[in-house]
């Protein structure tokens, strides 16, 4: 085989296995590197006393249909478990309260987590000025468009749950690009989201609101132990500390356990962390270094914790509740992962995952295991009423865990389609190219496989 076919994947993440698996199915020699001794990046299921514990992601939304059709092809449909009609219904804590995120119109009407005048503020946004400059906070991106209570106890908490970011830190143009194409195409939130509905059904794509959660019936590793099983060895523990050009390919200098080697490979696709690829990528790119070095990755740790049902005081009703910034609370939220699948957990026992950490409070996410565990069981005793002590509780502290699209990062972005056009052959696929999701990364996986098809 041609050492144009030859491909080097770095990075055995969701991204690199998704990458590897295309690649392989198209008659390219991949072989993947790994920095350490787990493939899957931060998707970790693992069984402990009856439980089933994601201490990563805890599942993922059905999108769009490359990754449908991928989990079909993969033999996973069987596997698949959408999430209980029961966790469609979600908390925001105001005042040391769980208080449901309206769902219907009645509902909102009705709800006292927004004030009246809060949501008469509402009727006003499809007749304001758009936003000005192609780049601005989220806080006030939302702030002008919904009002001061719809950042504090909607979009506030949103945001810790899904980036555990600052909305007044991330770029609503690259962190949220649906939001923002709906004021920039329609003048709108409301009016865009109307019509945007259209738009959707003729790409058949989903809106994340509405699309199906899932996982796996043995949680979401069962995705990435398939992707495994098809890509076959990888090298583990193995360092990529340089990549450089060679004979219209790249050279990379490989160290696994103390030995040094230089390969030769057609093709590299670098699905690292920016911060990895911003070492990785100094000889080849050097003005990449410090852009990519600037990505802010804050820590995150999962705290997973098992009680009996009969100490728990309220009905767990829901998917979990997430805590605005203005509640000055310690955690950034739990969910009811026993709610929300089935089988998570033994007959007569329920299992919350709580977060802490993030960009609000990161200091947090890195207390000695044991303020981590009294913390957050202090935090679940107030707000869910739990009389008993667990039964079962573990820890994992994601270092760097999601990059935070800040104001700018569009000029990141816009890096690696400068970078892939500057040396043909060299290609980025990962969570910070496209959104943070499961999906996301699986589909900029497949973003980047089409480019290489294509060339």
């Amino acid at each position: 085989m041609s050492n144009q076919n030859k491909v080097a994947v770095i990075g055995a993440g969701v991204s690199g296995l998704c990458t590897a698996y295309w690649l392989q199915k198209n008659g390219f020699e991949v072989q993947v590197f790994e920095k350490t001794d787990h493939a899957g990046g931060v998707i970790v299921s693992e069984r402990e006393k009856g439980f089933l514990i994601d201490m990563g992601p805890n599942s993922t939304l059905e999108t769009s249909e490359v990754l449908k059709a991928l989990v079909e092809e993969l033999g996973l449909g069987s596997q698949k478990v959408y999430a209980n009609e029961a966790s469609n219904k979600r908390y925001i804590v105001k005042n040391g309260t769980l208080m449901a995120i309206p769902m219907s119109l009645v509902s909102f009407l009705k709800t006292s987590l927004f004030s009246w005048r809060a949501k008469l503020r509402l009727l006003q946004e499809p007749f304001l000025k758009p936003t000005l400059g192609d780049d601005i906070a989220l806080a006030d991106f939302v702030h002008h468009r919904l009002g001061r209570e719809f950042l504090d106890y909607a979009i506030n908490p949103f945001v810790a749950g899904v980036y555990a970011g600052d909305p007044r830190a991330l770029s609503t143009a690259a962190g949220f690009p649906k939001l923002y194409a709906l004021e920039k195409n329609y003048g709108s939130l409301i009016r865009g989201a109307i019509m945007g509905a259209r738009e959707r059904k003729k790409r058949k794509e989903v809106a994340k609101d509405r699309a199906r959660m899932f996982s796996f019936l043995d949680g979401m590793q069962t995705f990435t132990d398939a992707l495994l099983e098809q890509v076959g060895s990888i090298e583990y523990n193995t360092t990529v500390s340089a990549l450089r050009r060679k004979n219209g390919g790249f050279e990379l200098d490989v160290e696994q356990q103390g030995n040094k080697q230089t390969l030769e490979f057609g093709l590299a696709v670098c699905c690292v962390p920016t911060h990895a690829l911003a070492s990785l990528l100094s000889e080849i790119a050097p003005q990449a270094t410090e852009p990519l070095a600037d990505v802010s990755y804050p820590p995150v740790t999962v705290v997973y914790t098992a009680f009996k049902a009969a100490d728990i005081q309220r009905k767990l009703d829901g998917f979990g509740f997430l805590i605005p910034e203005v509640e000055k609370r310690q955690i950034l939220g739990s969910i009811w992962s026993s709610v929300i699948f089935p089988n998570r957990a033994p007959e007569g026992y329920v299992a919350f995952t709580s977060f802490v950490g993030g960009t609000r409070q990161p200091e947090n996410a890195l207390l000695p295991e044991e303020q981590l565990k009294s913390l957050v069981l202090s935090e679940l005793k107030s707000l869910v009423g739990i009389s008993g002590e667990p039964v079962l509780i573990r820890t994992k502290t994601w270092q760097k865990a999601i990059p935070q699209y800040k104001v700018g990062y569009k000029k990141v972005q816009a890096l690696f389609d400068k970078l892939e056009a500057q040396h043909p052959g060299l290609h980025f696929a990962g969570n910070y190219r496209r959104g943070i999701s499961v999906g996301d990364s699986v589909l900029s996986a497949h973003e980047t496989v089409e480019r290489i098809l294509r060339q």
